[in-house]
């Protein structure tokens, strides 16, 4: 009786295993192939930002932040988080950009868009985690906030609308 009990064992775990190489086998890879690399928007990075992470958001869609950062060439010099409407203890989305705030202060004085990035998160996250990591520190974009927002999945893209005229 044990004999057979292993060899069934046996038998499941092959099968199993063979199901999982077929699985992984028939994945199709997805590219991103409406991508374009800073360097053609001739330093123009609030347009290498809107037109490759807002506009193609469709690829980023389901996966994980760690994609888009992964992708990203302009580095994070701002960035930001709120308390949900709804939850004041819970943040559903990230605000990053490639400018500080000053930088960010004169764009908008001068009325050009300075492309804030607004990823919504399918999964809140604690306010107390991320407002612990920004005095740890110092509200700077680090390896800490690329571990806590990395493995969080995106909802959707959109930026900060300002309403020049």
């Amino acid at each position: 009786m044990n004999v057979l009990k292993i060899f069934l064992s046996i038998a499941i775990l092959q099968i199993c295993m063979v199901q999982k190489s077929v699985f992984t086998q028939s994945i199709e890879v997805q590219t991103d192939e409406k991508y374009k690399f800073l360097a053609t928007y001739q330093s123009d990075t609030s347009r290498y930002m809107l037109e490759n992470f807002v506009t193609t958001q469709a690829f980023y869609k389901q996966k994980a932040v760690s994609t888009l950062l992964n992708k990203l060439e302009a580095p994070i010099k701002y960035f930001s988080y709120g308390p949900d409407t709804d939850d004041q203890k819970h943040t559903t989305h990230l605000t990053i950009a490639a400018y500080n705030y000053t930088q960010i202060e004169k764009k908008v004085n001068r009325k050009i868009e300075p492309a804030l990035l607004v990823i919504y998160l399918t999964k809140p996250i604690p306010l107390a985690h991320v407002d612990q990591l920004m005095r740890k520190n110092k509200s700077s974009w680090t390896k800490d906030e690329v571990n806590l927002f990395g493995n969080q999945i995106i909802d959707h893209i959109d930026y900060l609308h300002y309403k020049f005229k």
